[in-house]
C-alpha cells in the first residue's frame, strides 16, 4: 500500500487542484493546466506529464499542454493514433493502461505500441482516459524516460480520480473555446454589418484624396504640354500625389483591418492611438451628419494590451450609437466627445459622450442584452457583442445619461504593461 504521508500528500494535491479548476478563469486555465502537470511530475517523481486530445475525425492525438523535467526530453506535439493502436482501443473502452516496462504490454496485440514506445524513449507510463458524458476526449499521461516505474494499484486509482478532474476542465475549456470562436464569428458579422452602416463615410473619406489625385493629375499633363516644363512645380504636384495615395491607402488598410476575420490576437496597443484610428474611420460619416467629433485625450497614458481590431470594433460600435442618438438633435448641438483618462494605477478609461435625447430608464436596464434593440432596424447584438469583447480584455462597459441631457457609454481596461 501507498505510505500513509503518500496518501495524505495525494490527497491534498487532488483537492487542491479540484478547487482550483473549479473556480479559475477562461484565460487562466490553460496556465493552470500545465501548473497542474507540473506538480504531478514532482509528486510521482516522473520525467514527463501530457496531457492529449484526440482529433473529431479520431486520427489524431495532439498534445495542447505538457511539462517535463529538466533535461528531458519534449514529446512530438501530435502522434497518429495509429502508432499506439492497442493503447487507443483500451482508452476508448474506458480502460487505464499502465506498464513498468515496455516489456510488459502484450507481445502480439500491443506490438506496434512498443515500437512507438520504443522511439520516443519512454520506458514506463500510466496513462488515463478522459471521459465525458460517455465519451472519450483524450487522455493524461505520466511516463519515465530511460527508469523503470512501478504503478501500485492504490496510486492508480487515485490518478482515476486525477483523470476525472482533468477530464470535466477539458470539456470546459472545449466549451469555452467553442463559444469564444461563435462570439469572434458574431464579432466578425456585427463588424460586417457596421461597415455597411459607414459606406457613404468611406465613400467621403475615399474621394477627397482620389479628387485631388486626379486634379493634380491633370495638372502635371498640362505642365508636360506647355512649351518649358517647370520641374519645381511637377515636383510638388508629384509629391501631393503621393501625399494623397497614402491618404487613401490607409482608408482601405483600417477597412481591410476591421473587415478581416481572425483569432484573438493580443498585442501591446496604445489607446489614444486606437481613438484616433477610428474617428478618423467615422470623420466622413460625422460630416455629413453635421455632428461635430472633439477629441479629448489624456496625454502619457500607459499602454495596454488587447486584440486591435476587436477593440475598434468596440470604439466603431459606440461612437455610430452616438451619432444615431443625435439625429433629432439641432444641428448645431451635435457634438460627439471621445475621451481618454487614467482609472487608477492600473486601468484606462474610454468614455464616448453624445449631446442625444439620453436613454429613457427602461432601456437603459437592457441595452446591453442580446437581442434588445430601440432601433427598427437593429439587430439587438451591437453592444452585447461590445460588452463580451470588454470582458474578455478583463474590463467593464457602462452606459448612463448625462445630467445636461445625452447619454455617456465608457468603458475601462486594465493596464497591460508597465506605464509612467
Amino acid at each position: 500500500m501507498l505510505a500513509l504521508d503518500e496518501q495524505l500528500r495525494f490527497v491534498t494535491l487532488l483537492s487542491e487542484q479540484s478547487a482550483v479548476f473549479s473556480s479559475v478563469s477562461a484565460a487562466e486555465v490553460d496556465r493552470q493546466i500545465e501548473q497542474a502537470l507540473r506538480r504531478i511530475v514532482a509528486f510521482l517523481d516522473v520525467d514527463r506529464g501530457s496531457l492529449a486530445e484526440f482529433s473529431p475525425d479520431g486520427t489524431t492525438a495532439r498534445i495542447t499542454h505538457e511539462w517535463v523535467t529538466e533535461g528531458a526530453e519534449r514529446a512530438p506535439s501530435a502522434l497518429a493514433l495509429g502508432e499506439l493502436p492497442w493503447v487507443v482501443a483500451q482508452l476508448r473502452a474506458g480502460e487505464l493502461v499502465r506498464f513498468s516496462r515496455r516489456e510488459d504490454l502484450p507481445e502480439a496485440d500491443a506490438a506496434v505500441d512498443r515500437r512507438t514506445y520504443e522511439r520516443l524513449g519512454i520506458t514506463s507510463r500510466i496513462e488515463v482516459p478522459l471521459i465525458v458524458e460517455g465519451r472519450v476526449l483524450g487522455a493524461l499521461a505520466f511516463s519515465t524516460l530511460g527508469v523503470e516505474r512501478a504503478w501500485r494499484d492504490p496510486l492508480v486509482q487515485r490518478l482515476r480520480l486525477l483523470g476525472e478532474v482533468f477530464a470535466n476542465i477539458l470539456s470546459r475549456r472545449r466549451s469555452e473555446m467553442e463559444a469564444l470562436r461563435l462570439r469572434q464569428h458574431l464579432a466578425h458579422i456585427g463588424r460586417v454589418s457596421t461597415m455597411g452602416e459607414l459606406t457613404a463615410s468611406l465613400a467621403h473619406e475615399l474621394s477627397q484624396p482620389l479628387t485631388a489625385i486626379l486634379s493634380n493629375a491633370q495638372a502635371a499633363q498640362r505642365l508636360l504640354e506647355a512649351d518649358r516644363t517647370d520641374f519645381a512645380e511637377l515636383r510638388a504636384i508629384l509629391g501631393d500625389i503621393v501625399e494623397d495615395d497614402n491618404r487613401a491607402t490607409a482608408v482601405i488598410h483600417r477597412l481591410r483591418g476591421l473587415l478581416k476575420k481572425g483569432d484573438f490576437t493580443i498585442s501591446i496597443l496604445d489607446l489614444n492611438q486606437l481613438v484616433g484610428e477610428v474617428a478618423r474611420l467615422v470623420s466622413g460619416d460625422a460630416i455629413i451628419r453635421d455632428v461635430s467629433i472633439r477629441l479629448e485625450l489624456a496625454p502619457g497614458l500607459p499602454p495596454l494590451r488587447g486584440d486591435r481590431v476587436q477593440l475598434q470594433q468596440v470604439l466603431l460600435n459606440l461612437i455610430l450609437n452616438g451619432l444615431d442618438a443625435m439625429r433629432d438633435a439641432r444641428p448645431g448641438d451635435r457634438t460627439l466627445v471621445l475621451q481618454t483618462a487614467r482609472d487608477g494605477p492600473a486601468a484606462v478609461r474610454v468614455a464616448v459622450r453624445d449631446s442625444g435625447i439620453g436613454i429613457a430608464q427602461a432601456d437603459l436596464n437592457r441595452i446591453f442584452d442580446a437581442f434588445y434593440t430601440t432601433k427598427p432596424e437593429g439587430l439587438g447584438m451591437g453592444l452585447a457583442i461590445a460588452r463580451s469583447i470588454v470582458q474578455e480584455h478583463g474590463g467593464r462597459l457602462r452606459a448612463e445619461n448625462n445630467p445636461d441631457g445625452g447619454a455617456t457609454f465608457a468603458f475601462t481596461l486594465p493596464v497591460g504593461v508597465d506605464g509612467p
